[in-house]
């Protein structure tokens, strides 16, 4: 895959207006009337079917699913305030490789204009604009009615096949992934996070150097995907077609390990499940973990979920149910990553 660089302004087609009216970072600044515009005016670039948009969701980015030549396709705006174009050229340089290695990671697709990456140009920075091929299969449901062996075996094996490609990849250009330290959600830690969260800012602070100061190998630490949940692949034909490697970074294959398993944690069978995970890892790739190597990256997920939605949500004119969570994510914090006894 060439990632293609130059800069393409979009000055005939992309309304000034909407260029006034996104200053700023992407959270704060894309209401839903001209977040959808800026969509259409990004889709028109991949020829997408007018009329066909739909929002996906937003977190750190905006995602949009639309159609294009009978096709659903996906598109993913993220702003220049929260990742350099240098580094979504290395997460498509990164995809591409898992995907020549046969690894079923969903390749971004080309404009029309040749480009996997097109900018839009804002007030105060620009929009990264990239289109994604669908994930076809089925979404996992947990039902601990039923054994979830065969799924854990398998993710643990889809796990370890990626991790074991990591071990030997290279940019293939001048670009480069952040490391776990330098992700932009801990460098802007200060600024949404307030001084009254003493529990999560001493357990953050005290995990964070514990982590400067644990062992860096190359068979252990990589570039990992960042954010392998349930949400992010689908199951199809007795593998799982992954996507959104927005996260991706270098860090230790055990913290995907933990990505993974931590929200079934809780579960009567969560250890069971780990094992299985494990299991299923060890095919592809060998690491030596402990349980508690897995439960204090655990533990690091809880805190990074925290700040996540912390920056997402703020802390003022908050819902019910986003108070309860956060009281609930204290709590859990506080004591620790358990495992269900």
């Amino acid at each position: 895959m060439h990632v293609i660089r130059e800069t393409w302004m979009l000055d005939t087609i992309f309304p000034a207006r909407l260029i006034r009216a996104f200053g700023g970072s992407c959270n704060s600044m894309l209401d839903s009337i001209h977040r959808t515009e800026l969509a259409n005016t990004a889709v028109k670039l991949w020829h997408g079917v007018t009329g066909s948009l739909q929002r996906i969701g937003d977190s750190a980015n905006h995602v949009y699913s639309f159609i294009e030549s009978g096709e659903t396709r996906y598109l993913r705006l993220i702003s220049s305030y929260d990742r350099t174009k240098q580094q979504v050229e290395a997460e498509l340089d990164f995809i591409a490789y898992l995907n020549r290695g046969g690894v079923s990671a969903m390749l971004p697709l080309s404009s029309a204009t040749g480009r996997l990456i097109e900018e839009l140009p804002l007030a105060n920075g620009l929009l990264f604009a990239c289109v994604f091929e669908a994930a076809k299969g089925e979404r996992f449901s947990y039902d601990p009615a039923t054994s979830n062996k065969e799924h854990f075996r398998l993710r643990g094996r889809t796990l370890g096949q990626l991790h074991a490609l990591s071990k030997g990849y290279a940019p293939s250009g001048s670009f480069r992934r952040f490391a776990w330290d330098e992700d932009k959600l801990l460098l802007d830690i200060n600024g949404f996070l307030p001084k009254s969260e003493k529990i999560v800012r001493r357990e953050y602070d005290v995990l964070k150097e514990r982590l400067k100061d644990y062992p860096k190998s190359s068979q252990m630490y990589g570039l990992i995907h960042g954010d392998f949940g349930e949400t992010n692949y689908r199951y199809q034909d007795a593998q799982l077609n992954i996507f959104d490697f927005d996260d991706c970074c270098y860090h230790w294959f055990a913290y995907d390990l933990a990505i993974t398993i931590y929200p079934h944690g809780w579960r009567r069978e969560g250890l069971q499940l780990l094992d299985w995970l494990l299991e299923g890892y060890s095919e592809n790739m060998q690491l030596d973990v402990k349980l508690a190597d897995i439960t204090m990256f655990c533990q690091w997920r809880l805190l990074y979920m925290f700040l996540v939605y912390a920056r997402k949500w703020g802390f003022e004119n908050l819902s019910e149910q986003q108070a309860e969570w956060f009281a609930r994510k204290r709590e859990n914090i506080a004591r620790g990553y358990e495992w269900s006894a």
